[in-house]
């Protein structure tokens, strides 16, 4: 008898991680799983495994279903939690803003600290 393989704590919790995170993406979606399993190409039986983190998805099923919930496959993955659009869009903007508009951010967000 073969011993059993056990799973490493750190993949545990990417597992864990993964399948809150694909859930969480689809009702933000207001999407229902069979509405993925259309859009991404994987089967709604797999997909509920995966969102109980049941599922050993492979990186090109995780892709489809990253490009269905428009998300990348890094937000799915990332250890820590990815940066909300809203956020995301106010990074940008302050990229493209002049450095005086900038500076003005930084002394509204930060006014203890001076401006690089």
């Amino acid at each position: 008898m073969a011993p059993s393989k056990q799973i490493p704590d750190a993949s545990l919790a990417m597992i864990k991680r993964l399948s809150t995170r694909v859930r969480a993406a689809r009702l933000a979606l207001g999407m229902t799983r069979r509405e993925l399993s259309v859009r991404s190409g994987v089967s709604p039986r797999y997909l509920a495994q995966l969102e109980a983190g049941e599922g050993n998805i492979s990186v090109l099923l995780l892709h489809r279903v990253a490009i269905a919930l428009n998300v990348t496959v890094e937000d799915l993955l990332a250890e820590r939690a990815p940066l909300d659009r809203d956020l995301v869009g106010v990074a940008q903007l302050f990229n493209a803003a002049p450095a005086p508009v900038q500076g003005r951010v930084r002394a509204l967000l930060a006014p203890h600290k001076p401006s690089p």
